[in-house]
């Protein structure tokens, strides 16, 4: 393990105290579990956000369109 060094607000520290004494845990179990999830969660952020990105970018051309048929493929394209 890598010891660090962070500073937390005085109300998360109070807060992760109380809840490592309830799991019976350190806080610094609390921290790694904590970024853990962030990690975890940090590569389906980035796909939301390029799905939001490619939402609204395809327009109509005249009056007969195939977007709303063929909206995967258009989607698939965005994210290649």
């Amino acid at each position: 393990m890598i010891r660090t060094q962070i500073q937390l607000e005085s109300a998360q520290y109070q807060r992760l105290k109380e809840l490592a004494s309830d799991r019976s845990v350190s806080v610094a179990q609390l921290v790694r579990e904590g970024v853990d999830h962030v990690l975890l969660h940090a590569g389906a952020n980035v796909a939301w956000d390029r799905f939001l990105s490619a939402a609204g970018s395809f327009h109509a051309k005249g009056q007969d369109t195939d977007v709303a048929a063929k909206h995967d493929a258009y989607l698939e394209d965005a994210f290649r």
